[in-house]
This record gives structure tokens, C-alpha cells and sequence, in this order.
């Protein structure tokens, strides 16, 4: 801290050299300053104002600044701090993007040098720029963007930007009622909607506002597939059937082929309603890239349509073709973009195959097969993590039990299935 301190001490200086017309002295000492910090974006600019804006330095200024605009508004903050708006002004005008808080910064600084006309022009400007990865997030932000929402331009985005970063500081209902404000003036820009649905239904609980502002949102951009998972994940919290979602997947089908967790999501509803054959085709037709926190999620969903299907064609007493499908589900294809776990116990599927087994009359590999099935912790816990035993496991192992004559074996498993229900029917979940 020491040492930056001291850079932008040597860099306030140069320019205060420059500001009393001691140009020279000034040159000499941002050369000092350089040595001492190749980066220092603020002797740089001085060192341009002294040339009258040299086509080379101006030049090798974009290049050391990467046009980074984040860089030209610090150095902006630096010069504004002694008060030397118009070349903060100058320093930003060299900017060759168009980026919101530029032109915000440009308007706040011509408003401190009374040129109004300039300073709503740029405030027009800062409007109509992409709000894409525009996060504001600092105490001179907070200034600026006041500055533009209490100007006499229309300033619905600068609210938004507002209510951005009170809600990331914890202010929620600042940053709701920032948000409310910038809907009443521009009711049209979906991610405000969302936004605010999301504070709505968490902050809130007030459901159906949230629920109407997603929909809206959503209906504004179709191509948002973020806002369409989150759509999805507020029908659940409000308890849609699995065939009220479903049909809004497959009216954005095009959409949900985009993206591997909608796309689970999806093949997870197919299941859900009982179209296994189609999860199927869906899951083998796709390449799955596997993200932190879906771990286990589509390798889930693929036994899920085999073993389902295989269920089926026992009851229908085609053991032989249930088997190739109650095989296949214990070897993932690679599509699937993850392998099969070291520890896995796929309990409802050897107990399948041995059932399979049985009605074909090979009683030592249904025994085998039932063996396998009865694998696996005994005890139930909550399932958080895809390495987790899902409770059912347990009930497989003890219709495994069962069918090896073991039937103490397989009460004992019950029992404790029984007694972690009773015990936990009314917990309340929560995720950390």
C-alpha cells in the first residue's frame, strides 16, 4: 500500500508540474516515475497533454492500457480526485469503446465544468450502451450514477447499475425500490425483470409478482437460456406438474440444446412423465460436457431410462431384452462426458437383472446378480452429493435380501427405512 500510494503521490505531481506550466520539470520527473513504475497510466497521460497529444504516445497509451476501459476510469478517478476534471475528461475522450460507465463518468466530470449540453449527451449515450458485464461496483460509482439519475435525462439504466450494487452490498430494499424506478421508466429490459423477480420471490415472498416479472423477462429475449433455468426453477418452487414444464422445454427446444444443465433438466422431465424411450434417444444423441456441481446428474438420468424401461419389459415377460438394457446401464458411453464412479452401487439395477435372470431359469446368476444388489451402506442419510448413497439403495437391498432367503437381513433394512422417515418427515432443507 506504501509503495502505490507513493506512485500516485509522483503521478499527482507530474501533473500539478504540468498544471503550473513547468513542462520540463514535469517531463523530468515523469521519466523518474516510469522507471519506478513502468504502469503508471497517470504520468503516461501527463506525458501526452505536455506532447499536445503525440500520435505516438497516444498510441503506445491504447496499447500499455490494453484499452482495458476500467484502467482509463481509475486513472479518470485519480485526476478527478485533485479536481482536474477537464483532463479526466481529455483522458476518457481517448477511450475507443463504448461502455457505460465511460460515458457516465464523461457526464459526471462536464457537469463540474457547468458544460450541460456535453454532459447530457454523454448520459444519452451511457442509456443506450450494451449493459452486458457492466457491474459497478465502487464508492465512486455510487456518486456518478446518483449524479445521472437525478439529471434531467432519462436515466433508467444508471438505476438499474444502482440497484445492482446495493444489492450486492446487502442493501435490498435500496436496491429494490432503485429497480422499481427503473420499471416504471423502462418496463422493456429483461434484466432488470429479472432481477427483480428474483428479489421479489427471495426478499420479498411475493410469488406471483416474481413469477410474472421472470415469465416477462423470458418472453422479452427468448435466446436467454440463463432466464429460462431460472423460469424452470421458480415452476418448481411453485409446484407446476412435470407436463406443464415439459411442454415449455419442448416449445424452446432449440434453446435447451444450447445448454447441458437445461438440457439434463429436460431429459430429467422426460422421465419424470414416463417417456423413458425418449430420454433415452435424447441422452445418447447429445455430448455432455460435464460441469462442477452436476456431477453424477446425466449419469443418473441414463439408468433411470434403462432400468424404467427394463421394469417394463419384465412385466411384459421379455427378461431377455430387459437384460441388454439393465447391462447396458451399468457402462456409461462416452457421450455422457463422465465415468462410472469407483464405489458406485447400482443396487436397483442387479436387483433387476436378477430378476431378469430368475424368469430366464438361470438361478446362479440371478443369485450373483442379487448378491451384488445387496452391496452398500446400511445406514440412511441425506443425500447432498452425487457420491452420496441414495436412500432407495438401502430398500434394494433388502428386496435382495429377500429374494436370497435373508429375510431378517432385509427387515433390518426396512426398519431402518422406515425409522429415518418417521424421524425426518418434517425437516426443513436447507443448502448452505
Amino acid at each position: 500500500m506504501k509503495n502505490s500510494a507513493n506512485v500516485k503521490a509522483r503521478g499527482l505531481k507530474a501533473a500539478i508540474l504540468y498544471k503550473l506550466g513547468r513542462k520540463s520539470e514535469a517531463k523530468d520527473w515523469i521519466g523518474e516515475n516510469l522507471k519506478l513504475d513502468a504502469f503508471d497510466f497517470v504520468s503516461m497521460f501527463i506525458m501526452i497533454l505536455i506532447s499536445d497529444e503525440n500520435e505516438e504516445l497516444v498510441r503506445y497509451y491504447h496499447e500499455i492500457t490494453r484499452d482495458f476501459h476500467e484502467t482509463y476510469l481509475q486513472v479518470a478517478r485519480d485526476l478527478s480526485e485533485s479536481g482536474m476534471y477537464e483532463e479526466a475528461v481529455k483522458e476518457l475522450s481517448l477511450y475507443p469503446g463504448d461502455k457505460p460507465m465511460i460515458h457516465y463518468y464523461l457526464g459526471a466530470y462536464l457537469r463540474k465544468l457547468s458544460e450541460n449540453n456535453r454532459s447530457d449527451e454523454e448520459l444519452k449515450k451511457a442509456e443506450k450502451s450494451n449493459p452486458a458485464y457492466c457491474f459497478p461496483n465502487k464508492l465512486e460509482d455510487i456518486a456518478v450514477l446518483l449524479a445521472a439519475a437525478d439529471s434531467d435525462v432519462d436515466s433508467p439504466k444508471a438505476e438499474y447499475y444502482l440497484g445492482c450494487l446495493y444489492y450486492d452490498k446487502l442493501q435490498f430494499e435500496t436496491a429494490i425500490g432503485l429497480w422499481e424506478k427503473a420499471k416504471d421508466k423502462d418496463g422493456n429490459f429483461p434484466t432488470l425483470l429479472r432481477n427483480l423477480s428474483i428479489a421479489y420471490y427471495n426478499k420479498l415472498g411475493r410469488k406471483e409478482e416474481a413469477l410474472k416479472l421472470l415469465e416477462k423477462a423470458f418472453e422479452l429475449d427468448r435466446t436467454d437460456a440463463r432466464v429460462f433455468l431460472e423460469l424452470d426453477q421458480l415452476y418448481q418452487k411453485m409446484n407446476r406438474t412435470f407436463e406443464e414444464r415439459l411442454k415449455k422445454y419442448d416449445e424452446n427446444i432449440g434453446l435447451i440444446e444450447k445448454r447441458d444443465d437445461l438440457y439434463t433438466e429436460y431429459v430429467t422431465l422426460l422421465n419424470c412423465t414416463g417417456k423413458y424411450d425418449e430420454a433415452y434417444r435424447r441422452i445418447t444423441s447429445h455430448s455432455f460436457q460435464t460441469w462442477e456441481g452436476a456431477e453424477g446428474k446425466i449419469t443418473t438420468q441414463f439408468k433411470v431410462c434403462l432400468v424404467e424401461q427394463a421394469k417394463e419389459l419384465i412385466a411384459m415377460g421379455d427378461a431377455k431384452k430387459a437384460l441388454s438394457l439393465l447391462e447396458e446401464a451399468v457402462s456409461y458411453p462416452e457421450n455422457l462426458g463422465e465415468g462410472r464412479l469407483e464405489g458406485t452401487k447400482d443396487n436397483h439395477v442387479y436387483y433387476n437383472m436378477g430378476i431378469a435372470y430368475e424368469m430366464l431359469g438361470d438361478s446362479m446368476k440371478a443369485a450373483q446378480c442379487y448378491e451384488k444388489a445387496t452391496l452398500g451402506a446400511m445406514e440412511v442419510a441425506g443425500m447432498m452429493y452425487y457420491y452420496d448413497q441414495p436412500a432407495d439403495m438401502i430398500l434394494y437391498q433388502g428386496l435382495a435380501k429377500n429374494k436370497l432367503g435373508l429375510k431378517k437381513e432385509a427387515n433390518a433394512r426396512f426398519y431402518r427405512l422406515l425409522d429415518f422417515g418417521e424421524k425426518h418427515l418434517r425437516d426443513e432443507f436447507k443448502m448452505d
